[in-house]
């Protein structure tokens, strides 16, 4: 079964991925092995949480880019904030939502909702 994203962008309503609000996101995989499913849209960064559920994982920080591969890197400036919340690379998971042909207000848009529900403490820190 599917649905459609705000951008009319067909997702599956099957219980693979992990849901924040009213966005289906990717299933999280670990961050070092990752390879993005779209190049466009959003990233969720998780470590490690045994008080979460579904899932034993916390949402740390959400991104948006137009060019994801290239944001998923040591050199991305959470990247070691990441690991060290995740106590290592291994524990970090990444989950992703497609939004190809987006405009990066359409993305900042979603990030900017996302952020406000979830408050991570990686986007909220100054």
């Amino acid at each position: 079964m599917t649905s459609t994203n705000v951008f009319g962008v067909p997702q599956s309503t099957e219980s693979k991925g992990i849901r924040f609000g009213n966005y289906h996101f990717s299933e999280p995989e670990v961050l070092p092995c990752a390879v993005p499913t779209c190049s466009s849209g959003l990233f969720a960064i998780l470590v490690p949480d045994v008080g979460c559920y579904p899932y034993s994982f916390r949402v740390v920080y959400f991104d948006e880019s137009e060019n994801i591969p290239t944001h998923l890197s040591p050199r991305h400036e959470k990247y070691w904030s990441w690991r060290d919340l995740g106590d290592g690379a291994m524990n970090v998971r990444v989950a992703f939502l497609a939004l190809e042909n987006s405009s990066p207000d359409e993305r900042c848009a979603v990030l900017s909702d996302l952020i406000a529900q979830y408050q991570p403490e990686l986007n909220t820190r100054s």
